[in-house]
């Protein structure tokens, strides 16, 4: 029961069995009656159905998470809990969501297996590997044009860098007009095969009678042909 207490979607008191909502990939067991919109889909006398509670049986897409820089008081409380440890704790300081100022909108780095900063079990690397895409995807779509402009510079910047433009996106390149179309090679086919070593197929002599008797054949029925076009009787129209 305490664990089942952690997820408010479940009705501890229903007798529903479990079930698991694909589209949030949720458990649910409440489930509540809704007439039928269409009768001649289901079975005869059917007026109601029954349906997830939590979102009335329509399917909706799973939404993404909504990331923020951290405020003033989250950001001197975080400094000083890192800098002086003379605080707690501070609560917001493991909400992924909440990202410092000085990790939101920056690429994460690129690993190397010498530097501990490019680990994803680092703090800064984890919100910068948490929050970059989520922030890039805003800027493209529903950015300002200052936060475009800054957005734009700061990976031209980094493009810069052989390494780090390695590992650019398409997306981050068509960001900032860097990408460019792989070219599509056609592979050439070595046909010299076909015509090295090649020997006709020999016939036999069978066959050579055969062509031989045919041959004849046409010509005797070409011969024949012409001679109609000849003598006195061609030229009396008979």
């Amino acid at each position: 029961m305490k664990q089942l207490s952690l997820f408010p979607e479940l009705d501890l008191k229903s007798d529903e069995p479990l079930q698991v909502d694909h589209s949030t990939n949720t458990l649910f067991n409440k489930m509540v009656e809704k007439p039928v919109r269409k009768p001649n889909a289901t079975p005869p006398k059917t007026k109601t159905i029954k349906v997830p509670a939590s979102n009335g049986g329509v399917i909706k897409p799973k939404e993404k998470p909504k990331v923020r820089a951290e405020d003033f008081n989250e950001r001197l409380e975080r400094m000083i809990y890192q800098y002086e440890g003379t605080i707690p704790k501070p609560k917001h300081y493991d909400n992924p969501n909440i990202i410092d100022a000085e990790n939101l909108g920056k690429k994460p780095k690129p690993f190397n297996n010498n530097d501990p900063s490019t680990y994803p079990s680092d703090r800064d690397q984890k919100q910068r590997l948490s929050s970059w895409d989520i922030i890039l995807d805003q800027t493209i779509k529903s950015g300002t044009s200052r936060e475009k402009k800054e957005m734009r510079k700061y990976l031209k910047d980094k493009y810069k860098d052989p390494i780090q433009r390695k590992l650019f996106t398409e997306k981050e390149k068509r960001f900032i007009s860097e990408y460019k179309a792989p070219e599509v090679t056609i592979p050439k086919v070595d046909t010299t095969f076909l015509t090295q070593n090649f020997k006709p197929i020999e016939q036999t002599i069978e066959q050579k009678i055969r062509d031989e008797q045919f041959q004849k054949l046409l010509d005797d029925q070409k011969k024949a042909e012409e001679d109609k076009h000849k003598g006195l009787a061609y030229l009396l129209g008979v």
